[in-house]
Formats: C-alpha cells, structure tokens, sequence
C-alpha cells in the first residue's frame, strides 16, 4: 500500500536564497553605502551566503526530523 505524500512546502524556503543573490542584485547594486572599507554589494553577497547556508541546513533538519532522508 502507498504511504500518503508528505507537504514539502518547506523546500520553498530555497527559492529565498535566489531571490536574495539574483533577483535583488540591481536594487542593492545602485546602493553606494561602504562598510569600514567593504563596498555594500560585497557585505550583500557575504550575507547572502550565510542565508542560504541557513536555508539549506533548515530545510535538511527539517527532512530530517519527518524521516524522509531514509527514503533515497
């Protein structure tokens, strides 16, 4: 018998990564702020790793917690 699919909504916290490095470049790219001796897009970018660093690791911890990493 099949098992009922489980909602993966959380797998659209990855699109956040995306929209955060690609789809805001030319908003934050006219931005002419510098941190100490950093421009603002570079901090942008830094940040932006982190952020998708987080949206991965909780997306994993959330597949994790439901068991569906045990399914491959």
């Amino acid at each position: 018998m099949a098992r009922p699919r489980k909602r993966r909504w959380h797998w659209l916290l990855l699109v956040v990564p995306f929209a955060w490095c690609v789809a805001a470049i030319p908003l934050v790219n006219r931005i002419d702020y510098v941190f100490g001796s950093i421009p603002f897009l570079l901090v942008w970018m830094t940040a932006g790793v982190l952020i998708g660093s987080g949206a991965i690791g909780l997306v994993y911890a959330i597949d994790r917690r439901r068991g569906e990493l045990d399914r491959v």
